[in-house]
């Protein structure tokens, strides 16, 4: 092994619960923030405000669906692969996420209205640049937040963090719609990524005070060949690889859903104005924030698997419902089931890879992961939005049915619960990241 994991003096569960509600109460600023510029609501209708056409959408949903991945492989050869403390973290978020927001803000509300070609070529630069940079410290900040919680409790611990960013986004989203529809542009856009920017730096100084165990002591430095290594080891366990391919299926299944907000305020969608539909973001919210803590629930007692599935067929109903129906209804419905898919889509299939990493080292099983799935995740949305130019944006919602619907099929049939498959290979399943017992 070349880990040796921390402990949080033999996991006292006051010191768990504390750091929980820590965990959570900072996320609530940070979906509150996430929720002012929101990526299916705000930043689609700013985008087209500022005359990006549908292809420069998706390729703005595609940079925010995998900007957090993209630079991983490079960031974990760069940083050395082993695990980072919170004051490392929380300064290289800080750095990369606040002064972004804010030179967004200031670019819109400058340029927005005289020269919005430059200002929509800014944004794009800057917000490229937040996920980017954000991204590459996301395998250690998954890392970090496993460590903090053993695996009796992480599911519900990491439903309460998840549940925290959807409260703050319900209070968000009406909070956006109101500035968007009283503020005139282009100051009501530039507010927003203000507040965020401002927001984000409030749930790192109260991240900073969750407390944290002392890091894995790394007995040898990990070399380029050993993380190498630790790739392939990941790549070769079957169940694994057929995860993954589940998740790929899905997440063609999910490409026409950043295309929701332009959809439901076009005629084919109703005709809904702007407002209304950055509003609706609560439903999305509110819904996944319930489904989070009980779809965490489920998985700590009946494994990851059945949270992901039910999950994956939310998002084969919001993406029906918004093919078949039109109009308040139909965006108030979709937006709630897809706030329960969103409810799996980190918290339960973060747990998922926690229990497939065959091997000591759960940055490098993170970090294959998220370079296998991110060309997908870049290259699905913009596929969608050329698609859309070409035969509408209703008709690709339907076609997107139709791999959602295999992606659930598989996550069922071909995919084994983790805890079901006995992998005994150190960190994994069997290994307790934060007690060190299997």
């Amino acid at each position: 092994m070349n880990l040796e994991h921390g402990t949080l003096n033999a996991v006292d569960s006051r010191v768990e619960a504390r750091n929980a509600v820590l965990a959570a109460s900072a996320h609530v600023a940070f979906g509150y923030g996430m929720g002012l510029v929101g990526v299916l609501t705000v930043m689609p209708l700013l985008l087209r405000e500022l005359g990006a056409g549908k292809v420069l959408i998706g390729v703005a949903w595609g940079i925010a669906a995998a900007g957090w991945f993209v630079l991983e492989v490079p960031a974990m050869f760069y940083l050395g692969g082993g695990p980072r403390g919170k004051r490392f973290l929380c300064l290289w978020s800080f750095c990369t996420v606040v002064p972004p927001y804010l030179a967004v803000g200031a670019a819109v509300y400058l340029l927005g209205a005289g020269r919005p070609t430059l200002c929509l070529v800014l944004v794009l630069l800057l917000i490229t640049f937040r996920w980017l940079g954000e991204g590459a410290s996301y395998p250690f900040w998954d890392d970090w937040l496993a460590r903090l919680f053993s695996k009796r409790m992480r599911g519900r611990a990491l439903g309460m963090i998840a549940a925290g960013i959807a409260l703050g986004g319900a209070v968000a989203a009406p909070t956006a719609g109101l500035i968007e529809r009283k503020v005139p542009f282009p100051l009501n856009y530039a507010l927003l990524f203000v507040g965020s920017g401002i927001l984000f730096g409030l749930m790192l100084t109260v991240l900073y005070r969750v407390r944290e165990p002392a890091p894995p002591v790394l007995k040898d430095p990990l070399t380029p060949r050993d993380m190498l290594g630790l790739f392939g080891q990941s790549l070769r366990e079957a169940n694994y690889r057929r995860y993954l391919a589940g998740r790929i299926l899905l997440t063609f299944g999910g490409g026409a859903v950043g295309f929701y907000a332009l959809h439901f305020t076009s005629p084919d969608g109703g005709g809904l104005s702007d407002s209304t539909v950055i509003t609706l973001g609560v439903c999305l919210t509110l819904s996944q924030a319930v489904g989070s803590y009980l779809l965490g629930h489920l998985g700590d007692r009946s494994g990851h698997k059945a949270s992901i599935v039910v999950g994956a067929g939310a998002q084969v109903l919001s993406v029906a419902v918004a093919y078949l129906g039109q109009g308040l209804w139909a965006a108030t419905v979709a937006f709630a089931l897809l706030g329960v898919a969103f409810s799996a889509s980190w918290s339960s299939h973060l747990n998922m890879l926690y229990e497939t990493c065959p091997h000591d080292s759960r940055v490098a099983h993170l970090t294959v992961s998220n370079g296998v799935l991110s060309p997908f995740l870049v290259l699905v949305p913009l596929g969608t939005g050329l698609l859309m130019d070409a035969v509408g944006v209703r008709a690709v919602i339907g076609l997107t049915i139709i791999p959602a619907v295999l992606g659930v099929a598989w996550m069922i049939f071909a995919v084994r619960e983790p805890r079901t498959v006995g992998l005994l290979k150190g960190a994994g399943l069997n290994h307790d990241s934060t007690t060190g017992t299997t």
